[in-house]
């Protein structure tokens, strides 16, 4: 069977860690050795025990590197959902070469180096130590302790998270009450736009879009500036709602223009300046800001630091980047000069923002039986979020970044290219191979395009380059393709394009694309379940992936081939209950699918 596994990865066919994990549990006990891992987490010291299992037996370096590539897999898979602050390693005497392996991973992971000297697998610690800097800071930092021992201490098994003991799901029926007289703004941060709703009086006043390319920045002020200019022209846009003076013309032009989705930054300073600058004026008083960033946040605090978006300061040899990130890290506290002295600011990850948004939806639609199992939601856009709220109601300070999951173990002739090239299924921020990142994310989907487009529809492929959605250059005598970026961002429009196609053509190979993306999601259930254990079955999607219901379907006809009874629900119209949201559907403009992340953080500010 292993011999058959690596085949199927040296002929670009992926293997699925699910699948490999299934092999060796099949294996009888006599023919396997086995790697006893204890994760003690952040909260509580809390325990989680992880047998990992490997052949007794290794017939040749070939089989060597797969399994240990698998080891590695897993191990990274768990720290980068759970964090932590040590693995201790149970071996048996006997096994040295199983001690051997398990000694290893302190070397793969990186421990002891420097953040900046981390590459790869270490790029999980480094989220875990600046997690262990906000929440722990007199901890001793990540590492792995390894035992040789007759007999392993097992935990006792959980099925969940670790309780308090006790339940705060009454929380998702209360912020959507008390809202008068306040004024509240929801930011939704992604990879490509920023999504803004403002909220008065329980009333939707205001939705602004705004594009923008975040790898590309320099320093970490490039991402600040912006997200802070957007609360600003939010405060005047409510400013100048309660403006009683003459003559506003001029102002009302002016942020009409900030407004609109092409907008700059120069444009919305324009029409802060001129509201801010009216005779008499005084400005409005935002009460909470409630935002989802798109990286680890740990108590209002983004704290990871190894995402895409942050790619060009990290690489960026003319700073300290360590220093340079505090500026990122204290985004709460320089939104909190531009609202209400003591008003909120509350900051999370868009994964747990759309299982919060989630569970206040499905709250209102009746009951809290609803979601007395938690809510498990995903985000399907230019990355892939993921967000749990527990049975008693929590959001668990843990990293889970599951876009970062090794779920691939094969597909080698996709890793000879570089993370940017489009072909390529290595992730942009640690290099690794067969990450989620490039499988149920908006690089997915263009990677699935050029993987097929060019020998079964070439068709389809020549009009990718005609509508300049794909570019060809050369780099250092090799071809390769990549989506432009300047002069416009192609991204969006590129994505728009793929998920038109299926309905156009009416193809196989279209279709064949989305069911894949259904396929890596499957996979994501089998290890978010294998990880994590959350009681919440259903898999709730939001983001621009499950805007068109024919990709939706597809998604769920492919994810059915590996888990036949998975359940994947898309939060669209049909998760609109509360009044807010509700609002969100009927407008005529914008979509439950485009600003329901942003409608749920201004539920979350109402805290």
């Amino acid at each position: 069977m292993l011999k058959s596994l690596i085949k199927t990865a040296e002929a670009g066919e992926p293997v699925y860690i699910n699948t490999v994990y299934d092999y060796l549990s099949s294996v009888p006990e006599s023919e396997i050795k086995t790697l006893h891992c204890i994760l003690t987490l952040l909260e509580a010291d809390d325990q989680r025990y992880f047998p990992i299992k490997i052949p007794a037996v290794l017939k040749n370096e070939a089989e060597s590197k797969f399994i240990s590539e698998y080891v590695w897999a897993e191990i990274y898979n768990i720290l980068s959902s759970l964090g932590g602050k040590r693995m201790d390693i149970y071996i048996k005497p006997e096994d040295t070469s199983l001690y051997e392996l398990a000694e290893n991973l302190n070397s793969v992971f990186g421990i002891g180096k420097s953040r900046s000297a981390r590459t790869g697998y270490g790029r999980c610690i480094n989220v875990i130590d600046r997690m262990l800097d906000t929440l722990s800071p007199e901890s001793d930092r990540f590492s792995f302790v390894i035992h040789t021992a007759e007999k392993v201490p097992v935990p006792v098994p959980v099925t969940a998270a670790p309780s308090t003991g006790k339940n705060e799901m009454d929380i998702y029926r209360r912020v959507t009450s008390g809202m008068e007289g306040k004024l509240l703004c929801g930011i939704d941060v992604g990879g490509t736009d920023i999504k803004i709703v403002l909220v008065k009086d329980g009333s939707i006043i205001c939705y602004k879009e705004y594009d923008w390319f975040p790898a590309k920045f320099t320093t970490s002020v490039q991402l600040v500036d912006p997200i802070c200019l957007i609360v600003r022209l939010m405060r005047a846009r409510a400013t100048l709602d309660m403006y009683t003076g003459a003559d506003t013309a001029a102002a009302e032009k002016r942020m009409n223009e900030a407004l609109d989705i092409s907008a700059s930054e120069e444009q919305m300073l324009t029409a802060c300046k001129t509201i801010e600058n009216l005779p008499g004026i005084k400005a409005a008083e935002i009460d909470g800001v409630g935002m989802c960033f798109p990286d680890v946040v740990v108590s209002n605090k983004i704290v990871g630091g190894e995402v895409y978006k942050t790619r060009g300061i990290r690489n960026n040899p003319a700073i300290d980047y360590e220093q340079d990130f505090k500026q990122l890290t204290d985004l709460n506290d320089r939104i909190r000069e531009l609202i209400k002295p003591g008003g909120n600011v509350l900051i999370i990850n868009d994964g747990p923002m759309a299982s919060f948004t989630a569970a206040v939806e499905i709250a209102a639609s009746g009951s809290i039986e609803n979601i007395k199992n938690g809510v498990f939601a995903h985000t399907l856009g230019t990355e892939l979020g993921t967000g749990w709220v527990t049975e008693d109601g929590r959001i668990p300070d843990i990293p889970l970044e599951v876009y970062n999951f090794i779920i691939d173990l094969g597909s080698y002739g996709e890793r000879r290219y570089e993370p940017d090239d489009l072909r390529s299924l290595n992730n942009f921020n640690t290099g690794l191979p067969g990450t989620l990142q490039k499988y149920t994310s908006q690089s997915g989907v263009f990677r699935l395009a050029l993987k097929y487009f060019p020998n079964q529809r070439p068709d389809l492929f020549k009009e990718l380059m005609e509508l300049g959605f794909v570019a060809e250059t050369a780099n250092d005598g090799l071809k390769g393709y990549y989506v432009p970026t300047e002069p416009k961002d192609m991204r969006k429009p590129f994505l728009e394009h793929m998920m038109a196609l299926p309905e156009r053509e009416n193809d196989e190979v279209n279709d064949r694309i989305w069911r894949e993306i259904g396929e890596f999601l499957a996979v994501t259930w089998i290890e978010t379940e294998k990880i994590l254990k959350p009681l919440a079955e259903p898999r709730i999607l939001f983001g621009r992936l499950v805007k068109r219901r024919r990709c939706f379907e597809l998604m769920c006809e492919g994810a059915e081939k590996i888990k036949k009874d998975i359940q994947l629900k898309v939060a669209d119209s049909g998760i609109s209950n509360t009044p807010l949201m509700k609002q969100l559907e009927a407008d005529p403009h914008f979509t439950v699918a485009q600003f329901a992340q942003a409608v749920g953080a201004v539920y979350f500010a109402n805290r």
